[in-house]
């Protein structure tokens, strides 16, 4: 397609290996990192959480340049364009613009909110944490409990909430799952990239093992209208939409409306 750039399709080693490099960090600061900070700092343990968690979504960001870089050489627009298909959803038969693919994630946002809110796999997660009980969330990550009158008046909670944003819903997790592998996961795993992808992106989530079933619904629908037109964008709006409700109970917090 013309919206491509010639890059060696990626191995399913190097997928895997790829994937290790973003996950094992997140894996060592929930389970390693965080219990040896928490009794020694005096930040509020899940503020230290969440700004640790962004520093390992910014290492996606990071990483993604250095392999954009390796790959490409110079990082013009028109490379990363193509490399990364920032680009309107191309039509697979006519291989023309097709903006309408954008109204495709309406659908799929009602459809995994459903699945996100309606409580249908909390008895999965639930069961996860008897069986494992060592991977278990500890309260400081649960963003809920950072509703306490201390944080009135916090604004800074608003710029660390914007910025976990960014990395998280474009310039770290996006961008490294659907930018750097979606892309190349074709010659590895064919006509199913996207749901291989989708599979990867809620592994990654091992430091978070209860939210994985729900995730792995949500996970499928990120990378299927991108692997099927072409385009960056759907997953970027399927998965920003978290971002909404994230600021609007951050605000609440900080004007001590909650």
């Amino acid at each position: 397609m013309n919206n491509e750039v010639s890059v060696k399709p990626y191995s399913v080693g190097k997928i895997l290996g790829l994937w290790a490099l973003v996950t094992l960090p997140m894996f060592l600061i929930r389970f390693a990192l965080m219990p040896l900070l928490v009794p020694v700092v005096s930040i509020h343990p899940g503020i230290l959480y969440w700004l640790l968690m962004i520093v390992g979504m910014m290492w996606q960001f990071v990483l993604s340049v250095i392999i954009l870089k390796k790959e490409l050489g110079t990082l013009t627009w028109a490379k990363l364009k193509k490399r990364l298909w920032l680009n309107h959803p191309i039509h697979p038969k006519t291989f023309k613009v097709y903006k309408l693919a954008y109204s495709f994630t309406i659908p799929i946002i009602l459809y995994a909110f459903f699945f996100e809110s309606s409580g249908l796999f909390t008895f999965v997660g639930a069961t996860l944490n008897r069986l494992f009980p060592f991977m278990a969330p500890a309260g400081y990550a649960d963003i809920q409990n950072l509703v306490s009158p201390e944080f009135v008046g916090a604004w800074y909670l608003i710029g660390i909430a914007l910025v976990s944003c960014l990395f998280n819903y474009l310039l770290g997790e996006e961008l490294f799952f659907r930018g750097i592998l979606l892309p190349q996961m074709r010659g590895a795993f064919g006509k199913w990239d996207w749901a291989m992808n989708g599979v990867l992106f809620a592994a990654y989530h091992l430091h978070k093992m209860s939210d994985i079933p729900v995730l792995l619904v949500g996970s499928f629908f990120y990378g299927f209208l991108n692997a099927k037109y072409r385009s960056f964008w759907p997953a970027v709006i399927i998965h920003g939409v978290e971002a909404i409700p994230l600021l609007i109970a951050v605000t609440a917090v900080v004007l001590g409306l909650m």
